[in-house]
């Protein structure tokens, strides 16, 4: 790119390395000393590393906006007709409208922050002594950090970037991995893919031991539990077969996908009614962020809406997009994950209820095992296998199993089902861009975009970045 300069600067002056209890938003110069404090030991690596995690989990990004909130609306999974809805105009993809321009900008300046903060953490991991670390935890440390700057990235290119079959070669996000004040030239989508399984292949060498795989071990390191609330070693080959997938590699995305099918450690459930009290299915949840304010952030939205804008879909469409007609058995999902009343439904996973699993509370998912299964199914090409990956996941729904003549009526079933699956979980929109569709959603929701899928598809960038030379720089 000519310019990210200003958003870099900026960056680099909020360096917000959170600890639990702390905010390191300092812009004087007692920052120097503050961040050398930080990284004094293992423990301040470890709370920068959190750090990007509470980043992530914002309200702006996938702790509310990018995952229950904005893709959910583009695909319209919430029956919107007031223009006061704050997500009306998003419903008619106008980005440009004031009311959605700060939440698209907030997009970019905060997965680029979170970026930003990473890069810091990499940069003082390679100056530090190992000899601060205890067991594999620089190691540890610097997969997961690598991994996450792969996860960011790939994110902004989904967002802002256009897909392989738009233009793959096309110049559209910088791949920032310094912390500088000096530009960093903008990427392809073909770079971009690139440098994320760069970034990602280092990460799986440096998990080899990551404490997910092991056996019997009673970790008493904070940091070292609950592995699936970090970008462990699962979720890293998981976010591999996603961006082979994304790229058109069905080699390599069936490879990374089989690695998780077939793992022994991993399963899709068999106890149904137990979703009921564990509504985002956390036993599948390959990875997934810790964000306090997400029951008061759902509630908002699917409970009690103080300004009466709750974020419902008519029952008639649920009936629709869960096959409730078909005669293929009753969808777990639909019953567990909803709440209907009035002919209305409201998408019921993320509050937090009486009698829940502790699991399932304040957890947003990231990478689902059954995606694999969805990913193996389109990089195959054995129907046979194709479909009785499918119909794994449908026995895990309480479906009764489906045939498929062919790989066709697999991408149309897993359009639908990306839908099911992911409900509130912001993974939909991305399949139509890969997909290239002239329409979104179905029935009386269809949108119609086969003249603007270039607007439609590619968010705008921030108006800062187009002021400065937000675009790609034809010198590089």
């Amino acid at each position: 790119m000519k310019n990210i300069r200003k958003h870099i600067y900026v960056l680099v002056g909020l360096l917000t390395l959170f600890t639990s209890c702390e905010s390191w938003f300092d812009v004087d110069p007692r920052t120097e000393i503050k961040e050398k404090d930080l990284f004094k030991d293992e423990n301040g690596f470890f709370d920068a590393l959190v750090g990007v995690y509470s980043i992530m989990g914002r309200q702006a990004l996938y702790g509310d906006e990018l995952t229950m909130g904005t893709p959910e609306a583009m695909v319209q999974n919430y029956y919107i007709s007031s223009t006061a809805h704050p997500l009306y105009y998003m419903t008619k993809f106008d980005y440009e409208n004031t009311r959605v321009r700060p939440t698209i900008n907030a997009f970019w300046t905060n997965l680029y922050e979170a970026v930003v903060n990473v890069n810091n953490l990499l940069e003082n991991l390679e100056k530090a002594n190992k000899k601060i670390f205890s067991e594999n935890n620089f190691e540890l440390i610097k997969g997961e950090a690598l991994a996450l700057r792969a996860y960011l990235h790939f994110d902004i290119l989904r967002l802002f970037g256009p897909s392989f079959k738009m233009d793959k070669d096309r110049k559209c996000i910088p791949y920032v991995t310094t912390v500088s004040k000096k530009n960093t030239p903008y990427s392809s989508p073909v770079e971009v893919v690139s440098l994320c399984i760069k970034d990602l292949e280092e990460a799986a060498s440096l998990l080899v031991d990551d404490p997910i795989v092991k056996k019997d071990v009673n970790e008493d390191n904070i940091y070292r539990m609950n592995r699936t609330t970090r970008l462990n070693l699962y979720a890293v080959q998981a976010e591999m077969a996603r961006i082979y997938h994304y790229a058109g590699d069905k080699t390599n995305a069936l490879k990374y996908a089989l690695m998780l099918i077939e793992n022994k450690e991993l399963s899709l459930i068999t106890d149904m009614q137990g979703v009921k009290k564990d509504r985002i299915i956390s036993s599948e949840l390959l990875f997934s962020l810790f964000v306090d304010n997400l029951s008061n952030w759902a509630d908002e939205h699917f409970d009690h809406s103080s300004m009466g804008y709750d974020y419902l879909q008519m029952t008639y469409y649920l009936d629709e997009f869960y096959d409730k007609a078909a005669g293929l058995g009753n969808d777990i999902r639909y019953e567990s994950q909803f709440t209907i009343a009035d002919y209305n439904g409201k998408l019921a996973k993320y509050l937090s209820k009486s009698g829940d699993s502790y699991y399932s509370k304040y957890r947003i998912p990231m990478l689902r095992l059954s995606e694999m299964y969805y990913i193996a199914a389109e990089s195959t090409t054995d129907i046979d296998k194709a479909s009785d990956w499918l119909n794994q996941v449908r026995r895990a729904r309480a479906l009764e199993q489906k045939s498929f003549a062919d790989f066709a009526a697999v991408e149309t079933y897993l359009t639908a089902e990306y839908r099911r699956e992911f409900y509130g979980e912001g993974q939909l929109f991305y399949r139509y861009k890969w997909l290239d569709s002239n329409t979104i959603a179905e029935g009386y929701l269809v949108q119609n975009i086969t003249d603007r899928k270039e607007k439609v598809y590619i968010l705008p960038l921030p108006e800062q970045e187009e002021e400065f030379g937000g675009v790609a720089d034809q010198n590089n």
